[in-house]
């Protein structure tokens, strides 16, 4: 049978499908999105995308379930027609009314809307699909001559608004994926190639599009947290623009099963080796996930976990450790007099000479050091990790009744600049836990002079972590507790097993 012949016959099939509407907005809705295609300038008018199943009524959702990417609201994230320079052109394609046949299948739900009357000599028609089961729009939409295409960010994808460091877990912004990676836009003009994607990510959503064929891309963030893309080809006749929309969680789940490229938008401001061991952390809390069933359990097993993978190395850490304070403790009585009764050169060549007359490098202080640097790879990958781990978001463990922002577990009568208005627990916790096993740990061989300043630095430490941590996420504090929890345990059954 001939090409024509088939699609005669698929044509009469489809025709008992179709549904021609004049009327407010066209619904394609799958199990995980659903999408309003204004029958006024035939571009998507509200998306929304929704964790797991869609309910019948999105109203009634809990708002941890579902969330909003487009919204014709003031302030709403939006796609729309630009004629840069004539606003009246803007104005009639924007206003342009459409009639829509739809189709359906099983797996995909098609419509194909065609406008009620030309646009300057032109009819134009545009065609959309959208998966089933998937969180993919497919999109062929007729452009006039000098026509562009507008994705505006808007609140809907800015994530609520965090104090202190954690504030930059709090922006929305442009950003062009590839094969390279994740690369953020603000105020520039550039190519599009044909198969990147392209359009505005929040911490936890994002709402991108892929074009089939080359296009140029101009970016501008004029309100902060609110970039503009406008996309155009590079030409000046019009004609077809084949798109691909992806509406849903920054999630790898969602990546891999809708648009694998996109996962390079995870941990993409880490070094290639940090992003691999920071998606296998990921893994390892997954399994953990799948089998306690708790995301703040998950993650103190995750720690535990790291923690005994990491065991040779802190072994090796904590003996260099151990050999710096006996060498300090060895050295201490004679730099101490060298410094009481000297200055200057002579008591730099004296030191010197204390060195090597026990056969200790000037530089051994860097064994302790190195001991702690060994660890600082696990430290970022894990924390990177947990800031953007979207199972993470209305996660509850304890009092936490949210994982993905600091535990909040009172209100404070006034708002703290930098620390915010709330009091958060689990850092507290956390700074308890370093102390406590800072103490437990001192060196008995050290001078009273020595454990001083080493007590001193611990607390310094402790801090300063404080202060870094108080307004982070409480997922990525709860992690970094546990490991001080797990330190304890392991400091206390030492003793234990000394005193038997």
């Amino acid at each position: 049978m001939n090409g024509p012949a088939v699609a005669a016959l698929l044509a009469l099939a489809l025709q008992g499908f179709a549904v021609t509407s004049t009327a407010g907005a066209l619904r394609l809705a799958g199990e995980r999105q659903v999408v309003l295609i204004n029958l006024s300038g035939g571009l998507p008018g509200r998306w929304t995308s929704c964790v797991a199943t869609c309910p019948e009524n999105l109203e009634e959702a809990p708002p941890t379930e579902v969330q909003t990417l487009l919204r014709p609201a003031p302030g709403g994230s939006r796609i729309s027609w630009l004629f840069p320079g004539d606003p009246v052109a803007t104005r009639e394609l924007e206003g342009l009314e459409y009639a829509v046949q739809r189709y359906r299948d099983e797996q995909h739900s098609t419509a194909i809307l065609t406008a009620l009357a030309p646009f300057r000599g032109m009819q134009l028609v545009h065609r959309y699909t959208i998966g089933t089961n998937d969180r993919l729009l497919s999109a062929s939409l007729q452009v006039p001559p000098g026509a562009r295409l507008q994705m505006s960010g808007g609140q809907d994808l800015v994530p609520e608004r965090l104090p202190g460091f954690a504030s930059l877990y709090s922006d929305a912004r442009g950003v062009v994926v590839n094969a390279a990676g994740q690369d953020t836009r603000t105020a520039t003009t550039g190519p599009l190639p044909a198969g990147e994607w392209a359009g505005v990510r929040g911490r936890f959503w994002t709402l991108l599009l892929k074009p089939a064929s080359a296009l140029l891309l101009d970016t501008d963030e004029t309100v902060p947290d609110e970039p503009v893309l406008t996309f155009r080809r590079d030409v000046t006749t019009g004609g077809i623009l084949d798109l691909t929309f992806y509406g849903g969680p920054v999630a790898q789940r969602d990546f891999v099963a809708n648009a694998p490229e996109l996962t390079g938008m995870l941990y993409a401001g880490l070094w290639q080796p940090l992003r691999y061991l920071s998606f296998g952390l990921h893994w390892l809390l997954d399994r953990w996930q799948g089998l306690v069933g708790n995301w703040g359990i998950a993650i103190v097993l995750l720690s535990l976990s790291v923690k005994i993978l990491m065991a040779p190395l802190i072994f090796f850490a904590e003996r260099w450790q151990a050999d710096v304070n006996r060498t300090q403790s060895l050295l201490q009585p004679e730099l101490a007099a060298i410094k009481r009764d000297f200055k200057g050169e002579d008591a730099h060549n004296r030191t010197l000479a204390v060195y090597r007359k026990h056969g200790v490098s000037q530089f051994y202080t860097l064994k302790s050091l190195a001991g702690f640097l060994i660890q600082i790879p696990v430290f970022i990958a894990a924390f990177d990790m947990l800031g953007e781990n979207f199972g993470l978001n209305g996660g509850e463990f304890l009092w936490a009744h949210d994982l993905a922002v600091p535990d909040r577990v009172a209100a404070l009568p006034v708002v703290v600049p930098f620390f915010g208005g709330h009091l958060n627990l689990l850092p507290v916790l956390m700074t308890a836990l370093t102390v406590l096993a800072a103490r437990l740990q001192e060196e008995p061989s050290l001078s009273p002079t020595l454990r001083k300043d080493q007590r001193l630095r611990l607390y310094g430490m402790a801090g300063v972590f404080f202060v870094l941590l108080y307004t982070f996420p409480a997922g990525m504090v709860l992690y970094w507790a546990a490991n001080n929890f797990w330190h304890l345990a392991r400091i206390l059954l030492g003793r234990v097993a000394r005193l038997t």
